[in-house]
């Protein structure tokens, strides 16, 4: 059978296929001149450049010579110095393992924001504001950001370090900041540690100065626009002031994993998909049975064991799971 193709078929699919790479870069580059993040919009500018350097160079070199201008924008409010990482969600709920209940609650609550419109119709908001609450190492960081990446919004995580301030009233004006920028448009905001910043004004001990941190942010959440979703975790949600708790939507506690969530955390660890040319599923269930501590610990095993099927052909495998030899983090 004779190729009857053209000699320019190849060029020009090469010239489409670098076009719709540029072209699936715009939202990304809209997206970060929204946020008034100059970084962000320099590195997917470079990459729009580099996709149609071939077939269109003069406007690959027209934006690099732009970029090396050093514009920025002017018309959104600035991401406020050491208070937030504008981050890009890496995961959905796919890599989160929840119990059912909970998994349920999730994707109800995704589903409200993607109609954001129809309930605006009947005067009503999306809900937005949610409360993780249960023992470190299960999940509560993951699944805020896998919010983010369901609801298709930049992840802000809030910087614990730089939000307490040491100078009467710094703390205060750093969450005016913070939610201040985060109304240029759609996105998630995680905090952490909420506990040391919505501290229960009757707590006994407290200073004046913590509980004008606490009153900040409860004017804060109910100022809060329906276009964010706020959320917020603690390993103490006793100590969260009651008031702050009562501004929830949703207030999820990430229990502690039962040997099912233990086993289906490892299954996805585990996975063939993850470890090419092995099979090693069946250890799913012996993990879950080992009586780890938190599901961080039950991922970190499954990594080893990973590891040592690339460096150790998995001789060291029966070690790993062992009760004696139980990985200590």
């Amino acid at each position: 059978m004779s190729d009857t193709s053209s000699p320019q078929d190849t060029p020009r699919s090469q010239k489409r296929a670098s076009e719709a790479a540029a072209i699936k870069l715009l939202p990304k580059l809209v997206e970060a001149f929204v946020w008034n993040n100059p970084q962000r919009m320099a590195e997917v500018s470079s990459a729009v450049a580099s996709s149609i350097d071939t077939h269109h160079p003069a406007i690959a070199k027209k934006i690099r010579d732009t970029l090396s201008r050093n514009l920025r924008p002017v018309h959104a409010r600035a991401i406020p110095d050491g208070l937030i990482s504008y981050e890009e969600a890496r995961h959905g709920f796919s890599n989160v393992v929840l119990p059912e209940y909970l998994e349920a609650e999730c994707a109800a609550i995704v589903q409200e924001h993607s109609k954001h419109d129809q309930l605006k119709a009947f005067g009503l908001d999306p809900r937005h504001k949610v409360l993780l609450h249960g023992e470190p190492g299960n999940g509560k960081t993951l699944l805020a950001e896998a919010f983010a990446y369901e609801i298709g919004v930049p992840f802000l995580r809030v910087k614990y370090g730089g939000l307490v301030d040491s100078y009467m009233g710094g703390t205060s004006k750093n969450i005016d900041s913070i939610m201040e920028y985060v109304k240029n448009g759609p996105c998630l905001l995680f905090l952490d540690e909420f506990d040391g910043i919505g501290i229960d004004r009757n707590a006994k001990g407290d200073v004046g100065e913590m509980r004008r941190v606490t009153n900040q942010m409860l004017i804060a959440l109910d100022r809060l626009p329906s276009t964010c979703v706020f959320v917020a975790a603690t390993n103490c949600l006793d100590l969260v002031d009651s008031a702050l708790k009562r501004r929830f939507d949703f207030i999820f506690e990430i229990p502690k994993p039962s040997v099912d969530l233990m086993a289906r955390c490892a299954s996805k660890e585990l996975s063939p998909a993850l470890t090419p040319g092995h099979n090693v599923s069946n250890l799913a269930v012996k993990v879950a049975d080992l009586g780890l501590k938190n599901l961080s610990e039950v991922v970190n095993l499954c990594k080893r064991i990973r590891r040592d099927i690339v460096l150790n052909d998995g001789n060291g495998i029966s070690r790993l799971i062992s009760s004696e030899e139980l990985p200590r983090y």
